[in-house]
C-alpha cells in the first residue's frame, strides 16, 4: 500500500464521523445520512430534503446510504428541520435545525433528547436551535448555517438569463397533492394571477422528479426569476445564496416589513433560525393572509425597495464538516463527481 493511500485512509479513520461511514476493504465507501427520501407511495423528491443528500455527497465525494431517523448506527444528519426526529446511535448535526417544540414522533412538547442517542454538534442551522440545545446541556458551537448555502458551487448559473419577473414558492402544505405536477390549492386565493401577470410570475412546487437532473431543473427555474416571495425556507435560502432579492411571504396579517426575531409579531421558526444564524436580527417579510388576493406589483415593488444581501460566507460551517473534504471553500466552483451524485438514491 502507497504512502498516499495511507494518508487517504488515515484521515478517514481519524476524522470526527469515522464512525458514520460504510467501509470497503480498503477504502470509505459511502456516507451515512439521516434525511428523507423518496417512497414508491412518495417517489418524487421535495427539493429541500433531497438536497441534504448532495450537500453531505458533493463535500465528502463519497456516495450516500440512507439511514433513518431511529438507525441505531452512527449517521450524519445535516440539511432539514430534522434534528427534534432523531432517536437512536450517535448522530453528528451538520447544519441542521430543530423544531423544539416538538418530540423524535412528532407529538406537540418541549424537546428533550431521547434515550439512548447521543448528539455530537457540529454546528446548527442557527441561534435559535443552539439556544433550546444548549439549555438540555448539550455542547453546541457557535457555527451557523444551511448547507445548501453551497448550492452554486454545485450548480453555478453563472449566465442564466431571467425569465420571470417574481418566482413564488410555495409549501408543500399549500400544494394539492404531493408530486411534482402539484398545483396551489384551489382556495388560497392569494396564489391567483391575473391574466395579464402571467407570463411574469412563476408560481414554483419545491417537488421534483427524485434525481440529479429534476432537482437541477427545479434550481434553474428558481434562479431563473428575479425576485422570489418563499414560504418554503429553502426557497428563501437558495434565493439567498444565489443573491437574488427575496421575502419571506407571511400569511399572517398586518403591516410588511422587517420582523424583528424577538419581537412579539409572528415568524415561522424556521425562518428565525436560518437568518439569526446569517447574523441577521429581523426577517424580510411581506404579509398576505391566504383568501386574500395578492398586489403583486406591490409585493414585487416591497421586495425592490427592502431587499439586501446577506453578509454571510459560510466558511465556519464548511471547515466544521466532520469528514475529510473532497472539495475547497476557496473554489467558487466544485469539481463534484457526477459519478457519485448522479447514483445517489434521492
Amino acid at each position: 500500500m502507497g504512502l498516499k493511500t495511507v494518508k487517504r485512509l488515515l484521515r478517514w479513520e481519524t476524522s470526527p464521523a469515522a464512525g458514520a461511514l460504510t467501509k470497503g476493504r480498503s477504502t470509505a465507501k459511502r456516507v451515512r445520512l439521516s434525511w428523507v427520501w423518496t417512497t414508491k407511495q412518495h417517489p418524487d423528491a421535495n427539493l429541500g430534503d433531497a438536497l441534504s443528500a448532495v450537500m453531505v455527497s458533493a463535500m465528502s465525494g463519497l456516495k450516500i446510504e440512507p439511514a433513518a431517523f431511529d438507525h441505531s448506527q452512527e449517521r450524519i444528519a445535516a440539511v432539514g428541520t430534522i434534528g427534534h426526529a432523531q432517536r437512536g446511535g450517535k448522530v453528528h448535526i451538520w447544519g441542521t435545525g430543530f423544531d423544539l417544540n416538538r418530540g423524535p414522533t412528532g407529538a406537540v412538547g418541549a424537546y428533550q433528547l431521547p434515550e439512548e442517542t447521543a448528539l455530537v454538534v457540529h454546528a446548527v442551522r442557527g441561534k435559535q436551535t443552539a439556544e433550546g440545545l444548549r439549555r438540555l446541556g448539550i455542547d453546541v458551537p457557535d457555527i451557523f448555517g444551511d448547507p445548501v448555502w453551497f448550492l452554486p458551487r454545485i450548480f453555478p448559473f453563472a449566465n442564466l438569463q431571467k425569465k420571470y419577473e417574481l418566482g413564488v414558492i410555495v409549501h408543500i402544505s399549500e400544494l394539492d397533492e404531493a408530486t411534482a405536477k402539484a398545483k396551489v390549492r384551489e382556495n388560497l386565493v392569494r396564489y391567483n394571477i391575473p391574466p395579464e401577470l402571467s407570463g411574469n410570475i412563476k408560481i414554483i412546487n419545491t417537488y421534483t422528479g427524485a434525481n440529479l437532473s429534476g432537482m437541477r431543473d427545479k434550481i434553474e427555474e428558481i434562479v431563473s426569476c428575479r425576485r422570489i416571495l418563499s414560504t418554503s425556507l429553502h426557497g428563501l435560502v437558495i434565493a439567498e445564496t444565489y443573491n437574488i432579492p427575496c421575502a419571506w411571504f407571511s400569511t399572517n396579517r398586518g403591516e410588511s416589513g422587517f420582523l424583528p426575531i424577538d419581537g412579539s409579531r409572528a415568524i415561522d421558526h424556521r425562518m428565525i433560525d436560518f437568518y439569526g444564524g446569517a447574523g441577521r436580527d429581523s426577517v424580510l417579510s411581506y404579509l398576505q393572509p391566504l383568501h386574500e388576493a395578492t398586489d403583486w406589483e406591490k409585493a414585487m415593488a416591497f421586495v425592490d425597495t427592502h431587499w439586501q444581501p446577506l453578509d454571510y460566507t459560510g466558511e465556519a460551517l464548511f471547515n466544521a464538516f466532520p469528514l475529510p473534504r473532497a472539495v475547497r471553500f476557496e473554489d467558487k466552483v466544485w469539481d463534484c463527481s457526477p459519478e457519485v451524485l448522479q447514483k445517489n438514491r434521492y
